[in-house]
């Protein structure tokens, strides 16, 4: 796929208009705001700093780590308040989602926010973004293998935000959309620390939910219980460092935020069926 890069350093005081191809954007901005068109469907990464952004009379906030996924509409205000680095990627073509009658996703809405440490295309939308930040140079080279990458994957995380919204009870929409914001920002923040343990005190902190209804909510939006949610990603990665023999049974404890070998022996065994020892002889087999 083509798709052209520029480098953004001021704010716009108009919108531009529709692109032929794909578009990538590194933004390097002071304070400030910009008047952005959206004639076809765009992410928008915040590496560093934060952006807000006024889409259709709502304001939305994407903090670092985090992505704005933004439909087809009309004109919308990017703000930021402090110096500000992210990336956005301009789609041309749909992106595939479902479209109600206002020509817009009718669970997920215009605007999304998601976290990039939730899913593997987030994660590449992220890595690329740090690569180009510190040498744009790459911007050019790199657009075009970016933009394929994420045309061929962005229905997934959506598919599962509308999974997730549409299991959560309550009655208006607009709540279900609220309720998953806060819920993705931390289930992100799980992803984030698989090196040790969360207290569901934190997470709720986080989450700005109390800790019963952070509990409930997470649940029905992702299937798991938080805590259980996180104890599978830390078994997942300490997994990962068996399988590959980076180290002792101590020191993938240590990497997952377990006591010592013998409680992550305890819990791998519970989550895996397997002791460490006999999983990592079937995945070297």
């Amino acid at each position: 796929m083509r798709c052209d890069f520029t480098l953004m350093e001021h704010h716009l005081e108009a919108p531009r208009g529709r692109v032929a191809n794909a578009k990538l954007v590194l933004s390097r901005l002071q304070p400030g705001r910009s008047i952005i068109g959206a004639p076809s469907p765009s992410l928008k990464l915040v590496l560093d700093g934060e952006e807000r952004y006024e889409i259709d009379g709502r304001a939305v906030t994407v903090r670092p780590g985090e992505f704005l996924y933004l439909d087809a509409g009309a004109t919308c205000t990017g703000i930021n308040r402090a110096t500000t680095t992210g990336l956005c990627l301009i789609l041309p073509a749909d992106t595939g989602v479902e479209r109600s009658a206002e020509g817009h996703d009718p669970v997920l809405g215009r605007a999304l926010v998601l976290s990039a440490a939730t899913s593997a295309m987030g994660r590449s939308l992220r890595d690329y973004g740090q690569r180009i930040a510190r040498n744009p140079v790459l911007g050019s080279q790199l657009a075009g293998e970016l933009a394929v990458r994420v045309e061929e994957a962005i229905a997934e995380p959506l598919a599962q935000s509308r999974a997730a919204i549409e299991g959560l009870r309550a009655a208006k929409q607009t709540t279900r959309r609220e309720l998953h914001r806060r819920l993705e920002r931390a289930r992100g923040f799980l992803h984030e620390h698989d090196d040790r343990n969360v207290s569901l005190g934190e997470l709720a902190a986080m989450a700005g939910l109390s800790q019963f209804h952070l509990a409930r909510y997470f649940k029905l939006a992702f299937g798991r219980a938080p805590i259980a949610y996180h104890r599978g990603l830390r078994l997942d990665r300490a997994a990962r460092f068996i399988a590959a023999g980076e180290g002792s049974l101590a020191e993938a404890a240590a990497t997952t935020g377990y006591s010592d070998g013998v409680a992550l022996s305890h819990a791998f065994r519970k989550h895996f069926g397997y002791a460490p020892q006999q999983w990592a002889m079937r995945t070297r087999a």
